[in-house]
């Protein structure tokens, strides 16, 4: 590992942003004094986690962010970014690079991110940790610190070792675990203490529960045989209810019979009255509906007559449009006939000229090929037939090749097929198994996902869990805490109240013993409940009388002054509550006191007490006033008249006539006598609310742990199934892997097989194309041969006949011309004739659909009339029929309402007679229902019993019953079992629930107990494991170190001799480091006796012979060589390429030697006053001459 790069903005003076790359050998830092070397040194050092302001040459540490200068404003935020090349993991992160970053802002806030994420100071504190860059290490060495390593004490001078040793993380770890030892200690202790509690609490708990058990015992016999015996008492009961139920219900049936029979009686009454009204209604109806029955009659008649004109007068006009009609239907017809002849003769006309259009075409052609002469003819048809049989000779020896090339690659064919195929077979098992392999691969990644998946989500849960249970035990142990804490306060005040602390001898002695003496009621401290904001004030208004005992008379009064007085323990003041007067200020002074700004209230209205001690409270505080302060009170008592006392929140006093009294009170901050009852309720309040919370508490640690220790088995369940999975998939990826390679040579040879195939295969395509054309090109020849040599021939043979075939062919063309003009004529005409005539066709179209129009609406009008004729004609026939049977329905709604009048009187002396056998009914029903009502409150008073005493119900009770030999037996037997529970006394329930939670609180925190002794054990093994690795570490690393130091410090000084020696090396923990140096050619002395010169090689002869034992990844020097020669200097740097190879080295310095021995410089200055810049350039880049080869870069 080694450090890239820096990137420096506003740290101290450089207030640009700056990148300083750097090589990973000996890079150098110059420049002038002031110009800012230093301060790349100090920002490594604060990037790396350096808190002290000090140390950065700093008062605090917003001094390190720019503070502006003349031509620049100061900013508000340094920033640091260091880049390392982590490729060999040196550090145990999975990154090959690493970025850490930190950022301070001006109001002291400050970010750190570690490969660009935030994180915290202690993530990169332990980052680098025991690497060699830590704290403490010897790595990066500022101005003056040489001199503080020497002049340090040897103890302190330890941390270089322990840093190169690795040993600073056990000693945190050791730390942490004394933390944690100190933490678990108290907890410990806590647990005891409540551990102890429990156990005193458990002792009369289980005298109580076994005193429960008992009294349930008795309980359950009890309820055994009491239960049964009122079981008994109430079957017997119920079955004379039941037997007087089946008698009422007898009764209830027979007058619910005559009740329906009158109900009926009443129904039909009411039906029949309801029908006598209705035929009523009816007839008058029907006679009104007779009259107009007659009148729609006439009506009608009236219509029918003058329909029957009108029907006449259409029925003419519609014969006259009829014949009109016939007229034009006739001359439609004539018109069509002419024209489907018409479409006929145009038909034919046009067939023959068509055809004697195509005979004028073929004369015409055959008359061009007899233009020429019969020797001209002959000789072009020779030429043709010549040209003819070439192409068919070179066709044939095209032919006979191609048919020979194709023979020779179908059978190269053959064999790539046959190859083809075999491999395609071996391609697709391959491929197969493949496949397969694949698919088992990926359902066992799947199943390795998951279950990788299922893993860290349950190491998640576990992690959750335990901070969940940490959290859990935390709060536990706090309330524990907290409620030892309030139960000591609480026991404090129960004794201070229970032996009267603060109060008078005298008093005290009564209080003790007022069970013994009649009649005292308690001190008036005691019945006051005062709020704390009014407690000094009440307490002062009070004074002595908050002592005052409360006596029931005077005659307790005087018993309880003889008590005293026959004890000798002192004098105390009673007030009878029969002679004790109330005290009030009238309303008038009341009004006045509340306009004056400060008033509180009445002493004695600001309190609460018992109504029956309203004459003392009264009395005793009801003519004093509460005021917000002294100055209040002084205005209250001067608007008063200095006629009441006020008394003021801070215990101040106006006392009636102006005298004030006040001042510093002893007991300022300490609890009153008013206030101890109100404290002591309310912790007795907070112990209870605690002591919840502390239960609740101790019961989620317990499920917290159940669920842990299950959530922990399931992480290593779920961790065996996965590197069960894991070894299974790694087998099946190596076979797929294999069988892949296998598929890709087999697939590639397969191709080079397809791709041979299909090259033959296109060409024998191509063969078979062009086969196929030559073929018909051949026909085609030998056609065409055929026909040229049958053409000569009749030429030959008809040479005389050509010239009179002409002539005939032009008569015949001359005679066709003429009849095809004949007849194009003729079509022409027929057509003309055609369009006049459709024409007219159309025009007679027109008139039949007016005809037809008019026509139709006649009919409609005429269709109309005979609608209503015939309508008016059933109308009247239906008046008449309706006339009738209306005068038929009348007569029988008569004879209806008589007999329903006769129906009337025969049902209301039927009503009368069941209305005298109701009542007789109902009076004996009445008597039996008393009767039945009586055992009915006998069966309720005994299931009440049950529910109440037992809290059963009768069908529960009856499941329980046992069957009772002997009655009277029984009921001894519940008599002696009722006593031996009331001999058994109080009896506590609820302490066997209360038994078992404490028991099983006292089991739980029982457990806590033995588990924290474990961990402390454990923690006093893992200090004592981790500080014998710290001794051996620091002891072999310590060693190493010596025995290097012995040997390079005379190889720096050029002789001499040193060692390292330990100030106690039986404490290895502890032991400090002293350095003992001998230059050449002196005594071996002690560091303080050193020059400056000797001191710095000294130091660096250690820093290297650490780097021989321990190589950091870098080494940032910061000036250290400013003190040496040059023959020192020169062999520092030789020092220094020596272990470039091991360590990054970055020197500041001022010395030529040292910038020679650098690979890279940079130089460091202020072009602008108070801003630094970076300069750099490689020495291997520079000539003989001492002249640069390439141009200088800035940094900016």
């Amino acid at each position: 590992m080694h450090l890239k790069r820096i990137e420096i903005s506003g740290f101290k003076s450089f207030a640009n942003k700056t990148i300083i790359d750097f090589e990973k050998n000996v890079t150098a830092i110059v420049g002038p004094n002031g110009s800012g070397k230093s301060n790349i040194t100090e920002a490594i050092r604060w990037v790396l986690g350096e808190q002290s302001a000090k140390s950065l040459r700093g008062g605090k540490m917003p001094d390190i962010i720019f503070a502006g200068s003349d031509a620049k404003r100061a900013l508000n935020l340094a920033e640091v970014t260091m880049i390392l090349d982590n490729s060999d993991h040196y550090l145990p992160v999975d990154y090959a690079e690493i970025s850490v970053t930190r950022r301070l802002f001006r109001n002291g806030d400050s970010e750190f991110y570690l490969n660009k994420q935030a994180c915290r100071l202690r993530d990169i504190q332990e980052l680098f940790m025991d690497s060699g860059l830590g704290r403490e290490s010897f790595s990066i060495i500022s101005q003056g610190k040489v001199e503080a390593i020497f002049s340090s004490k040897a103890e302190d001078r330890r941390g270089i070792f322990e840093e190169a040793a690795g040993v600073l993380k056990y000693k945190q770890k050791k730390k942490q675990a004394e933390q944690k030892l100190f933490e678990t200690q108290d907890n410990l202790d806590r647990l005891e203490d409540i551990i102890y509690e429990l156990t005193e609490q458990l002792t009369p708990l289980a005298q109580q529960k076994q005193a429960a058990e008992q009294y349930l015992t008795y309980k359950q016999e009890l309820t055994e045989v009491d239960v049964s015996y009122v079981v008994h008492e109430i079957q017997h009961n119920k079955k004379i209810w039941e037997q007087e139920k089946e008698k009422i219900t007898s009764l209830k049936q027979e007058v619910q019979k005559l009740s329906q029979l009158l109900t009926q009686s009443e129904n039909d009454l009411l039906d029949l009255r309801q029908k006598r009204a209705q035929l009523d209604e009816q007839l008058e109806t029907k006679n009104q509906d007779h009259l107009h029955l007659v009148e729609a009659l006439k009506q009608a008649e009236g219509k029918k007559a003058v329909l029957q004109e009108r029907s006449f007068h259409q029925q003419k006009n519609a014969k006259e449009l009829r014949a009109n009609l016939e007229l034009v239907e006739q001359q439609m017809e004539q018109l069509e006939d002419n024209q489907q002849s018409l479409i006929q003769q145009i038909s034919h006309k046009n067939g023959q000229y068509q055809q004697l259009e195509k005979e004028l075409t073929h004369i015409q052609q055959e008359l061009t090929k007899y233009q020429k002469t019969a020797k001209e003819w002959l000789d072009e048809l020779r030429n043709q037939y010549l040209d003819q049989l070439q192409v068919k000779t070179n066709l044939q020896n095209e032919l006979a090749f191609i048919e020979k090339q194709k023979q020779q690659d179908q059978q190269k064919n053959q064999q790539t097929v046959a190859n083809q195929q075999t491999l395609q077979e071996t391609v697709r098992l391959a491929k197969e198994e493949f496949r397969q392999f694949s698919i088992d691969n990926e359902k066992l990644l799947e199943k390795v996902q998951k279950q990788q998946l299922a893993l860290e989500k349950e190491q998640h849960q576990v992690s959750l869990q335990e901070e969940h249970l940490h959290k859990a035990q935390q709060l536990m142990y706090r309330l524990m805490n907290e409620s030892q804490q309030v139960q000591a306060r609480r026991k404090t005040l129960a004794d201070l109240q229970e032996n009267y602390t603060g109060y008078y001898q005298g008093v005290r002695q009564i209080l003790t013993n007022k069970q013994k003496l009649a009649g005292i009621v308690g001190a008036v401290a005691e019945l006051l409940d005062v709020d704390s904001l009014y407690a000094l004030a009440i307490e002062t208004a009070l004074g002595a009388a908050s002592q005052h005992i409360v006596v029931e008379d005077e005659k307790s009064a005087r018993q309880a002054i003889t008590f005293l007085k026959q004890q000798r323990v002192g004098r105390a003041t009673f007030l009878p509550l029969t002679t004790i007067q109330s005290r009030k200020i009238n309303e008038h002074v009341k009004q006045q006191a509340a306009n004056i700004p400060g008033f509180l209230g009445i002493a004695s209205e600001l309190v609460t007490f018992a109504e029956n001690h309203r004459a003392i409270i009264e009395n005793l505080l009801g003519a004093t006033l509460i005021a917000e302060d002294l100055e209040s009170a002084n205005q209250l008592a001067r608007q008063l008249n200095y006629r009441y006392r006020v008394v003021s929140l801070e215990g101040d006093v106006m006392n009636a006539g102006g005298s004030m009294t006040g001042g510093a009170n002893k007991r300022s901050g300490q609890t009153t006598l008013l206030g101890h009852q109100k404290e002591l309720n309310q912790l007795k309040e907070k112990e209870a609310s605690v002591q919840a919370r502390l239960i609740q508490a101790e019961k989620q640690v317990k499920s917290l742990q159940e669920t842990l220790h299950q959530k922990q088995e399931n992480v290593e369940k779920i961790r065996e199934d996965l590197e069960k999975i894991r070894m299974e998939q790694a087998t099946k990826a190596n076979q797929a892997e294999n069988q892949e390679e296998k598929v890709s040579r087999l697939v590639q040879d397969l191709a080079n097989f397809e791709y041979e195939n299909r090259e033959i295969t296109e060409l024998l395509a191509e063969y078979d194309r062009e086969l196929s054309e030559k073929q018909i090109q051949l026909e085609k020849v030998l056609q065409s041969l055929a026909k040229l040599d049958q053409e000569m021939n009749q030429l030959n043979t008809q040479a005389d006949k050509i010239e009179l075939k002409r002539e005939e062919l032009q008569q015949e063309l001359a005679t066709k011309q003429a009849e095809f003009a004949v007849t194009k004529e003729q079509v022409n005409q027929l057509r003309q004739s055609f369009t006049a005539n459709k024409m007219a066709l159309e025009e007679a179209q027109k008139n039949k659909d007016h005809l037809n129009m008019q026509l139709s609406m006649l009919d409609a009008d005429f269709s109309d009339q005979e609608l209503d004729e015939e309508t008016l004609a059933k109308q009247v026939g239906q008046l008449n029929a309706s006339k009738h049977a209306l005068q038929e329905e009348m007569q029988a709604l008569r004879e209806n309402r008589y007999q329903a009048q006769s129906q009337i009187d025969q049902l209301d002396q039927q009503y009368n007679t069941l209305n005298q056998q109701q009542k007789e009914k109902l009076a004996q029903l009445t008597k039996l229902e008393v009767q039945a009502n009586r055992s009915e409150i006998l069966l309720d008073n005994r299931l009440d019993y049950l529910q109440e005493e037992y809290e059963l119900s009768f069908e529960q009770a009856s499941t329980q019953a046992i069957e009772l030999v002997d009655l009277d037996q029984a009921k001894v037997k519940i008599y002696e079992l009722k006593k031996a529970i009331q001999e058994l006394g109080p009896i506590n329930l609820s302490s066997i629930e209360q038994y078992e939670q404490i028991k099983e609180r006292f089991d739980f925190l029982t457990s806590q107990r033995d588990d924290l002794l474990q961990a402390k054990s454990q923690l006093f093994e893992t200090m004592n494991e981790m500080d014998e690795e710290v001794k051996l570490r620091f002891k072999t690393t310590f060693d190493a170190i010596a025995t290097q130091f012995e040997r390079v410090f005379p190889n720096m000084f050029g002789g001499g001799r040193a060692r390292l020696s330990l100030t106690d090396p039986h404490d290895l923990l502890n032991t400090g480091v002293e350095i003992e140096a001998q230059p050449p050619g002196k005594h071996l002395k002690s560091l303080n006796l050193l020059s400056g010169g000797e001191r710095t090689l000294t130091a660096i002869s250690l820093l290297f012979a650490i780097i021989q034992v321990r190589p950091v990844p870098f080494c940032v020097l910061d000036e250290v060589e400013a003190a040496l020669d040059e023959a020192n200097v020169l062999r520092f740097g030789k020092y220094l390429q020596t272990y470039q190879d091991e360590t990054q080295f970055i020197v500041v310095t001022h010395r030529k030697g040292t910038m020679e021995a650098a690979n890279v410089l940079y130089g460091v200055t202020m072009e602008e006053s108070g801003i630094s810049k970076v300069l750099s350039v490689r020495l291997e880049e520079i000539s003989e001459d001492g002249n640069l080869t390439r141009k200088e870069e800035k940094h900016d």
